[in-house]
């Protein structure tokens, strides 16, 4: 193997788990995640020679999975990824406009954190259920004894909720 390929694996290996949080962030269903992460991957293998070393390779990888999941938007492959397509080009789009990847030491991720110990219980307990079990609306409308239409709602209102609590604590920190 020689040492580009060496650093390629090493720099998949660390910033992996990154990309799927992202893709998994931009609306794609937890099944596909890690296919449309493969298919980063290989494009980033494919296109390694025109990777800018000044960039920050995660963002770089972020990149690409973005551009796979527009291309999935666009084509509407036979294997359909996307759970909510309105919801995945406003989020394509509002991470073009003002969102950063977010590094695992990033005020953001901290900020993200205090404001989740923040919500109350029942809200914490959906966004736990949601993203970190992977839970369907249909699923977590049975948990939670709602219609999974109100799992939804709800959903989006703790996501706003978070976004403002995280924007001022952003604010106010700096």
């Amino acid at each position: 193997m020689n040492k580009q390929n060496v650093l390629f694996t090493a720099f998949i290996r660390q910033h992996q788990g990154r990309v799927r949080a992202f893709i998994r962030s931009m609306g794609v269903e937890s099944e596909a995640v890690d296919d449309v992460a493969q298919e980063a991957f290989v494009i980033a293998y494919r296109e390694l020679n025109s990777f800018d070393l000044e960039m920050d390779f995660g963002n770089w990888l972020c990149g690409i999975a973005k551009n796979v999941i527009r291309n999935d938007l666009r084509k509407r492959a036979r294997q359909y990824r996307i759970m909510n397509e309105q919801l995945t080009y406003f989020l394509l789009e509002d991470l073009e406009s003002e969102v950063q990847f977010v590094n695992e030491n990033d005020n953001e991720l901290h900020a993200l954190r205090e404001c989740i110990k923040e919500l109350p219980d029942k809200s914490k307990d959906l966004i736990t259920q949601k993203y970190s079990n992977e839970q369907n609306s249909q699923a977590l409308s049975e948990h939670f004894g709602m219609s999974a239409t109100a799992i939804r709602l709800s959903l989006m209102r703790i996501r706003k909720k978070l976004k403002s609590c995280v924007d001022y604590r952003l604010e106010y920190e700096n």
